[in-house]
């Protein structure tokens, strides 16, 4: 497409027209050369499979595989977004609304079914970030329809609609994206018991 926009560009169809055909050429393959990694690495950043009202995609960093994310945004304008990384699931929660201390630690309590769980959460401006690192809440995370951070002013429900399925998808992108960046295509993988 912008490819297209350069090609009918008044100068280029112009030097095009009066034998500068060459000089034309040249920059169009120079576009390409310089264009051509930045959208092969956009492609892959941005491919996200939807399941329910859950977005999950990989999360790279300079080229190289970090982590799996999986957010999607409550009627109230929430971002609620459970991240799979080396260090476990994470669970981070923002809203333009809000004004938090940067650095500042909140207690809190999840709910998520018949489970609940005190932790603290900490801050930036905008968001909230909490590791999971209770086995019993990440277990009825993902049967639960409704997970409940109760804070200190309010409590904010965020539906888990398909989030069973999600957390699944999660996992296995994590798995495989971890797995893909583990191989070398050159020797013979290892023989496992």
């Amino acid at each position: 497409m912008l490819l297209t926009h350069f090609l009918k560009e008044r100068h280029i169809r112009h030097d095009i027209g009066k034998g500068g055909s060459m000089r034309g050429f040249f920059l169009i393959i120079c576009f390409l050369f310089q264009s051509a990694p930045s959208v092969a690495q956009s492609v892959r950043d941005n491919q996200a499979i939807a399941i329910g009202p859950w977005l999950i995609e990989a999360g790279y960093r300079n080229g190289k595989f970090e982590r799996c994310i999986m957010s999607r945004t409550t009627e109230e304008g929430i971002e609620a977004r459970l991240t799979r990384e080396g260090g476990g699931l994470t669970l981070a929660m923002t809203s333009p609304r809000w004004r938090l201390e940067p650095g500042k630690t909140y207690p809190i309590e999840l709910v998520a079914g018949a489970v609940t769980w005190e932790t603290k959460v900490a801050a930036t401006l905008n968001t909230v970030r909490v590791p999971l690192t209770e086995a019993r809440f990440n277990d009825g995370l993902r049967v639960a329809d409704i997970l409940e951070v109760r804070g200190a002013g309010s409590a904010i429900r965020v539906p888990l609609d398909k989030s069973a399925a999600g957390m699944e998808r999660l996992e296995r992108c994590y798995e495989n994206n971890m797995r893909s960046t583990e191989t070398n295509p050159f020797i013979a993988p290892r023989r496992r018991p």
